[in-house]
């Protein structure tokens, strides 16, 4: 992974959060997972799509952050317990 460097003060940024979730569950195609650096010198925030600490869920396909659980299925299995009272 090259070096991200903070387009206002040229610092080296530093990663915050990796594949961090950003969008809807419901909409798998409006989901996204960023990862988000942070510049030291003038605190400024990037936005990058997300390089690592990704996986593809075995039973929907849908891919999300090694640290969450598959959303879409969370949500699924809501529906049908709901459905199913």
């Amino acid at each position: 992974m090259a070096e991200k460097l903070c387009p206002s003060c040229h610092k080296p940024l530093k990663l915050r959060e990796a594949g961090y979730p950003m969008g809807s569950s419901f909409l798998k195609a409006d989901r996204v997972h960023v990862d988000i650096y942070e510049c030291p010198e003038c605190h400024g925030i990037r936005l990058y799509a997300a390089e690592s600490d990704m996986v593809t869920c075995p039973k929907c396909g849908s891919v999300h952050s090694a640290k969450e659980a598959c959303a879409v299925c969370a949500l699924n299995a809501a529906i049908d317990e709901a459905t199913n009272k």
